[in-house]
């Protein structure tokens, strides 16, 4: 990456408001999820990191959120009540509390998982071959440079969207 090509503000721009767009075609999706399992986008994004992470700590979900430790506890105090997720104590270090998800958990994530598929292949079949290889090129290029930034800008979230303290 190193040296960011030369592009237009405008490119820059429709980009941006494309790319959002997209991103709202899922809102549907997204909604039925959250009034089925009553859960909050914070809610979702930690049972797919305990998902993809077996006994993550509750430091480790807080530093991948980018929230407060009280802040995850919370989430996954609710996720408890909801047998989604479970609480472990570590064997080799008693200090530890590892986290899982329940089976109930595990479906949740595979049906939200299959739901998600099935709703994006059934748009994306819709495409002619050509623009879909565009996007394909389009969606690396941009996971690419999001690799990136995040190494040379680690804090951008917080620089984009400062909080109100």
């Amino acid at each position: 990456m190193g040296q960011a090509p030369v592009t237009s503000e405008h490119a820059v721009d429709s980009a941006v408001r494309l790319l959002g767009e997209s991103m709202a075609t899922f809102d549907p999706l997204r909604f039925r999820a959250w009034a089925e399992l009553g859960l909050t986008t914070a809610q979702l994004r930690v049972l797919f990191l305990t998902r993809e992470t077996p006994g993550v700590t509750a430091g480790e979900l807080a530093t991948r959120l980018s929230v407060t430790p009280p802040t995850i506890s919370g989430i996954v105090d609710r996720l408890v009540k909801l047998d989604l997720m479970r609480r472990e104590d570590d064997e080799s270090d008693r200090r530890l509390v590892r986290n899982h998800l329940t089976a109930h958990g595990e479906q949740a994530c595979g049906r939200l998982e299959r739901g998600n598929e099935v709703f994006t292949r059934r748009i994306l079949i819709e495409m002619n071959h050509v623009d879909l290889e565009a996007l394909i090129r389009g969606l690396k290029a941009f996971i690419a440079a999001s690799r990136f930034v995040s190494q040379v800008e680690p804090n951008l979230a917080i620089v984009a969207m400062p909080g109100s303290n």
